[in-house]
């Protein structure tokens, strides 16, 4: 690899590499978030080429910030719930149906119940 792509490529600082010998870092942009909710002011630091995003996340409450200063359109919601709601979690009558046909549980059943009809199955604990 060439010094000048390993020199541009340290992920925690924004740097530019211009020349192969000489690194200048960039300034990075201020930008700062107004909670509606709190009314604190979050400050972010983004890379100079980095879009300005409309909201952001408060550092208090994590309800979304409006940004203080004109924001890019095309910039995504960077740490704000995207609005979809979650998946309801399945039932376990669901889970086992994923895994066996309604056949397979009615033959399981069976043996289950014979075995225990025939006393070779544990009922529970008992309480004496």
């Amino acid at each position: 690899m060439t010094p000048a792509l390993l020199l541009g490529s340290i992920p925690h600082r924004a740097v530019s590499t211009e020349k192969a010998d000489h690194v200048v870092p960039l300034q990075a942009r201020y930008v700062e978030y107004l909670c509606g909710q709190c009314e604190i002011t979050t400050a972010v630091n983004l890379h100079p080429e980095a879009s300005v995003p409309a909201v952001w996340p408060c550092r208090r409450c994590r309800e979304p910030a409006v940004c203080t200063q004109e924001a890019d359109e095309d910039a995504g919601l960077i740490g704000v719930g995207s609005g979809r709601t979650a998946k309801p979690p399945k039932t376990h009558w669901q889970q086992v149906t994923e895994r066996r046909t309604e056949r397979e549980l009615e033959a399981l059943l069976q043996r289950r119940l014979s075995l225990l009809r025939a006393g070779k199955l544990h009922t529970g604990p008992s309480h004496r």
